[in-house]
């Protein structure tokens, strides 16, 4: 090849590179750049592209893409829903009906003299229930429905497609119209009616039939389920109350103490009691069930079966902390109900919320009043349910404030026992007789007190005195300061009863002044007036009455470990054993000095003749016999 030929070549060559490349060029400058692509401007273009729908308005348009959206969020909807509370029941949803501005909420107010109960159609439910009578510690009316709950008194149920149904999320039908509001004050009795029609043909049914007194804490409620066949797997249900009531003192961990959940069963009434924190305690019974309960320190709900008894019962609690160190248990409580006839059910219930009254529980006649337990119950109960309440209402009869019942009942238990409380001191007034005698055999025994025990013990049999007979009097106290102390921690009556100065409630402790720490050990910040006025007291008892220098130590010790004590008890406890205290120095005082000194002279047991033992006789007797 020449190279002619060879320049030809490369000339065609790069002729052909140039014209590839300004070809390549023009293509990039005539082919348009494509925006990103979304369903809905594919969808606007496919449309603009055919012109087949080329004349419709962008308005429709709009509405038809909202349409298309709504059709897909209602099957969204439906679907959440659906998968919630099953075909059956799913169109009937709070949420639902919310959603969707269907029926709307509809309260209606019921009272009469005694509470103020507010109902709602978003459950069929209660969802207030105010006493009049009654306030919290910081002044408000009391309201017993757990505040966050917001609802309760429902029945659940498990439906044919295996959904837990719960009739406090479902939307009921009723009568009455918004906030309506019905005084029993002007009528002895009121229906309240709600009723679900679960099927378009209205032949499957839920009716809930309340029925209201006046003058009452209880209400009645009736449950008629038509056709249930159709819509409940197991021909069963249960009535529940699903939370504990509302706090309503000042100390939530004290008030915790007092809560627990109960069923009674076959005469026997039990309970749990959620100790542990985070942890649920359950109890499950089955058998005739007379009641359910739940009770805070002062007041209790009931669920009592009445058209027949519940075929079991259903508890569930909780402990949670609460700020401040404080707690609340949390109780769910339960009556089993078997349905007898699918067709039409009904089963009738009594509610009480009341207050932990004795007379009120003791007049249903059905053993409410067992709620109203003590420490120590098998001793408290009778002493305070048979002595001390019953008193107390007397006295209180013609003595409008609790505080000067409390002394003249101290005045009273002083009186009856004052035969023991006169050997008590004749007991100690003997044994500080024989202080000399024992001063001397402690000293001559001081080396072996095994030897130095039996002469002592001796000296006791001889003089025949009791060394414990001074214990009586006090121990016979104790169950009555422990009969008082049930009483005034837990007794309705007692409950914010004011007394003078700065005692405004017998119930609770007497608080004069709070201290900058804890005190170890007791874990009190609070210093009470009446429990310092009765430590002060003992004391002075104390003294005037132990001689022995052995038990020196007990005057001071007993006084202030007593009133450490006290200091969390309720004023109304220490206002009596202050005033016990008190009127026995007096008696102490007029027997061992005023009454010694009238007397002129006081007994001394020294100049006693000495009475001879029977190992003594024994020896002398053998003496007589071997002269």
């Amino acid at each position: 090849m020449d190279k002619k030929t060879i320049g030809a070549f490369v000339l065609i060559g790069v002729v052909l590179l140039g014209w590839l490349y300004w070809t390549s060029e023009q293509q990039k400058k005539v082919q348009p750049v494509k925006p990103p692509v979304t369903q809905t401007d594919t969808t606007t273009k496919t449309s603009a592209d055919t012109g087949s729908i080329k004349n419709i308005p962008v308005k429709d348009s709009v509405k038809t893409k909202d349409t298309t959206q709504k059709a897909a969020n209602d099957s969204l909807s439906i679907e959440k829903y659906s998968s919630e509370f099953g075909n059956a029941f799913y169109k009937h949803a709070v949420q639902y009906d919310k959603d969707n501005n269907i029926t709307g909420q509809k309260n209606i107010v019921i009272q009469n003299d005694l509470v103020i109960m507010e109902f709602s159609n978003y459950g069929g439910t209660l969802t207030k229930f105010i006493t009049k009578k009654f306030n919290t510690y910081d002044g408000h009316p009391v309201q017993l429905v757990d505040w966050k709950k917001g609802k309760e008194l429902h029945i659940i149920f498990t439906s044919k497609d295996g959904k837990m149904i719960d009739t406090k999320d479902l939307v009921f039908s009723s009568a009455y119209q918004p906030w309506d509001s019905i005084n029993l004050n002007d009528n002895a009795e009121y229906k309240l009616e709600y009723l679900l029609n679960i099927d378009s043909a209205k032949t499957q049914q839920i009716k809930i039939i309340y029925t209201f007194k006046k003058d009452s804490y209880e209400f009645d409620v009736n449950y008629e389920l038509v056709n249930s066949i159709a819509y409940i797997s197991d021909a069963k249900y249960q009535l529940v109350w699903g939370s504990s009531l509302n706090l309503t003192e000042g100390r939530s961990d004290v008030e915790a103490s007092y809560e627990k959940a109960y069923a009674y069963l076959g005469g026997e009434l039990e309970d749990i009691d959620a100790t542990d924190f985070e942890k649920e305690t359950v109890g499950d019974y089955n058998g005739n069930t007379d009641y359910v309960a739940s009770r805070n320190k002062y007041f209790g709900v009931f669920l009592i079966p009445t058209s027949r008894k519940g075929d079991g019962a259903y508890l569930e609690g909780i402990n949670t902390h609460l700020k401040d160190a404080g707690q609340r248990k949390e109780y769910s409580i339960a009556v089993k109900m078997d349905i007898k006839n699918d067709k039409v059910n009904n089963d009738k219930f009594i509610i009480l919320l009341s207050p932990i009254d004795y007379n009120i529980l003791k007049s249903y006649n059905m053993e409410l009043q067992l709620v109203q337990s003590f420490a120590l119950d098998f001793i408290v109960r009778p002493i305070a349910q048979w002595v001390i309440m019953p008193l107390f209402n007397f006295l209180h009869t013609f003595i409008p404030n609790f505080g000067f019942v409390i002394i003249v009942f101290a005045l009273i238990l002083k009186i009856v026992l004052n035969p023991l409380t006169k050997k008590q001191m004749d007991s100690m007034k003997r044994l500080g007789q024989l202080s000399p005698k024992m001063t001397a055999i402690r000293e001559k025994y001081k080396d072996d007190p095994v030897k130095m025990n039996e002469q002592i013990m001796k000296l006791y049999k001889e003089e025949k005195i009791n060394p414990m007979g001074g214990c009586l009097p006090m121990l016979l106290q104790l169950p009555i300061l422990y009969a008082l102390f049930g009483v005034f921690n837990s007794t309705i009556e007692l409950r914010q009863q004011p007394f003078i100065l700065w005692i405004h409630d017998l119930s609770t402790p007497d608080v004069i002044f709070n201290l900058p720490f804890k005190i170890p050990i007791f874990g009190i910040d609070q210093v009470s007036g009446l429990a310092t006025l009765m430590g002060i007291t003992m004391f002075i008892q104390q003294k005037m009455t132990i001689t022995d220098p052995k038990q020196k130590a007990m005057v001071y010790i007993m006084p202030i470990m007593l009133t450490l004590l006290f200091f969390s008890f309720p004023a109304g406890l220490n206002l009596y054993y202050f005033t016990f205290n008190l009127l026995s120095i007096i008696q102490q005082w007029y027997e061992t000095k005023l009454k010694a000194k009238k007397e002129g002279s006081v007994e001394v047991i020294q100049d006693k003749p000495k009475r001879k033992s029977f190992q003594e006789i024994k020896d002398e007797l053998t003496s007589k016999k071997k002269k």
